[in-house]
């Protein structure tokens, strides 16, 4: 596998602003955040093109929702990461 992130002791901080604003498909599945799910879940993602791992390393999310707009609360599967 590839292995990807910060050089040296560094981590990297990632910033998702208003991660409840996908709509859920009718599957209750929303596209951007099964993505998400992915790496919390796996530690990695996939290249489609050379069919290997990427696994991304020192990496942390931090994560906003807005309180104005969409969904007001986000998947219980997603949710659970964040606890």
């Amino acid at each position: 596998a590839d292995v990807f992130g910060p050089p040296g002791r560094k981590k990297l901080i990632f910033f998702i602003d208003d991660i409840n604003m996908p709509t859920p498909d009718k599957y209750g599945t929303q596209e951007s955040i099964a993505l998400l799910r992915m790496h919390f879940d796996y530690g990695f993602w996939y290249d489609r093109i050379k069919m290997t791992l990427k696994e991304i390393v020192n990496i942390q999310f931090l994560s906003a929702m807005n309180p104005k707009a969409g969904a007001f609360n986000i998947l219980d599967r997603l949710q659970w990461h964040y606890g």
